[in-house]
């Protein structure tokens, strides 16, 4: 009878390990995967806009936009500029809306000269606008706008204008 005694191989116990091992770092990769991916998705700042009027609008006078903003996020976002129809402003300083705000109110001043909604003299809560382009402004017509963060997202919003 003869044996075998020239194997060369690993043992049983030695194999269970190495494999138990394989198993625990693999399960651990993808958890990291799994929970860096949630991660990432709970940090995302997103903002909630409701444009609650215009107001104001007549052929020569102060127009008042005035939206309610919510930042349910973990996270500040700043507001850098808006849109109003073809008028594109930006903000001289962006305005802060903290982490889990709920409905700030915006107050964005313009000034309606001829008919149109004017470049100059336009404010928002206080802070000074550089404005572009134009936009007729007329009382009953529906505004099609967005506000513009500091990392260049748009989040848009439309009125309807009254007197």
């Amino acid at each position: 009878m003869k044996t075998n005694m020239n194997r060369k191989g690993i043992s049983n116990v030695v194999a269970t390990i190495i494999l138990i091992a394989v198993a625990i770092a693999l399960a651990v990769a993808v958890a990291v995967w799994v929970f860096g991916l949630a991660g990432s998705a709970s940090k995302t700042a997103t903002l909630q806009v409701q444009a609650v009027g215009l107001t104001g609008v007549s052929s020569s006078s102060s127009a008042t936009l005035t939206l309610l903003v919510s930042n349910p996020s973990g996270s500040g976002i700043g507001i850098n500029g808006f849109t109003l129809g073809g008028l594109s402003c930006v903000l001289s300083t962006p305005i802060s809306i903290p982490a889990g705000t709920q409905g700030a109110m915006i107050q964005i001043q313009l000034t309606v000269s001829n008919g149109q909604f004017s470049t100059s003299d336009v404010s928002v809560n206080g802070t000074s606008a550089t404005c572009s382009g134009s936009e007729a402004a007329a009382v009953g017509v529906q505004y099609s706008g967005y506000l513009t963060t500091v990392s260049g997202q748009t989040y848009p919003f439309t009125v309807t204008a009254s007197s």
